[in-house]
């Protein structure tokens, strides 16, 4: 595979396969993270509730500078170096706490609940930490190795659990041998679909804010695809894997907003309500 810049060493891969998660790695400068911060705030107090529908499902389908941070060649630099030169972006969800939210995430594997197309190979999300995730304001917790066995999964209602099923493994965790993955405005971490992991409250007096953005590599299908999009961020496709997204000319272009519901309404039908149905925030 061809040394890029920003490419991890063998070491670092041997680490994420080991271990499931790989941190801290930077993304960009503080100064940068702080201008797509300042274009998260814009967006919100000009959109309000309708910003958050948009936030919580592809939506660098909508929002420029979100297509931007898809492509931050730190990112897929190291990217490359897990699944190989051909990146599909697969999806983007922001997640964001506020000050003293009471609210958690429970342990819990994306796997089950991805989607992900049969045949496909492992999900790398890349975690992207637009302020401080640290463990006063509910960072990423992950538990090491846990992504070689899928594990079934409880639903529990009436808590604070933020998963939009109340999921959670159906087994105990040692808090212990959690990794708590600290992150500075502008570094990243990346996980495997199958890891187990959560966060707790944000305790803290500033909020939390980050894109989880999963990449995975072309691969050849064993049914026809009808339903499945993403966009190609490195590479080609020699599949033809997906159907492929366009790029959006201007932030919640009309046109962009109606192409991004009738993707999510294809993809999850009568469950689709304006991102209900988006990945479980982390």
């Amino acid at each position: 595979m061809p040394v890029t810049k920003n490419s991890l060493t063998p070491q670092q891969v041997q680490a994420y396969e080991r271990d499931g998660y790989l941190y801290p790695l930077t993304a960009m400068s503080p100064e940068r993270a702080a201008s797509y911060l300042a274009k998260l705030d814009a967006l919100q107090e000009q959109y309000g509730a309708r910003a958050a529908e948009i936030l919580r499902a592809k939506s660098h389908l909508v929002l420029t500078w979100v297509n931007e941070l898809i492509r931050l060649e730190p990112v897929l630099d190291a990217v490359e170096s897990l699944i190989g030169p051909n990146i599909y972006c697969w999806s983007t969800s922001f997640f964001m706490k506020k000050p003293r939210d009471p609210g958690f995430v429970a342990w819990h594997q994306d796997g089950p609940y991805s989607g992900t197309p049969e045949g496909a190979g492992d999900i790398v999300t890349a975690w992207i930490a637009l302020t401080e995730s640290n463990e006063a304001n509910g960072c990423l917790k992950v538990v090491a190795g846990s992504h070689k066995t899928l594990y079934e999964h409880v639903y529990k209602e009436g808590t604070a659990n933020l998963l939009s099923l109340s999921q959670e493994i159906a087994v105990e965790v040692d808090e212990s041998q959690a990794t708590k993955l600290v992150l500075a405005p502008g570094q990243f971490s990346f996980h495997h679909e199958k890891i187990v992991h959560g966060s707790a409250p944000n305790t803290s007096d500033n909020r939390r804010v980050g894109i989880a953005v999963r990449y995975m590599a072309p691969f050849q299908r064993k049914t026809p695809n009808t339903i499945d999009h993403a966009t190609l961020v490195r590479g080609s496709d020699p599949y033809d894997t997906f159907i492929q997204d366009p790029v959006p000319r201007a932030d919640m272009d009309p046109e962009a907003v109606a192409y991004l519901d009738s993707v999510l309404i294809k993809k999850f039908g009568s469950r689709y309500r304006r991102g209900v149905d988006a990945p479980a925030k982390n």
